[in-house]
């Protein structure tokens, strides 16, 4: 698990970093990516088996000292790269 956990904040989440910065991310684009970085932590990658995902997505993504694992918030990151133009 702390390998995925590991895999889902170094790559899923920074992949679309450059992208980021520079456009506001539609919210279709956020939920597949968001779907992704659920999908493979929770590996239910097959569409017939569905895992239960034994914690609330939000209480994932709280930040490590308020008990979440410290997932980022792929919108709200999109709105903070963005504000740095202005």
């Amino acid at each position: 698990m702390a390998g995925r956990i590991f895999f889902v904040k170094s790559f899923i989440s920074s992949v679309p970093l450059f992208f980021l910065s520079l456009f506001k991310m539609p919210s279709t684009v956020v939920k597949k990516i968001v779907t992704l970085q659920r999908n493979f932590l929770w590996s239910c990658w097959e569409f017939e088996e569905r895992k239960i995902a034994w914690v609330a997505w939000d209480k994932v993504r709280e930040p490590l000292d308020v008990g979440g694992l410290g997932i980022l918030n792929i919108r709200l990151f999109n709105l903070a790269l963005l504000g740095k133009w202005i």
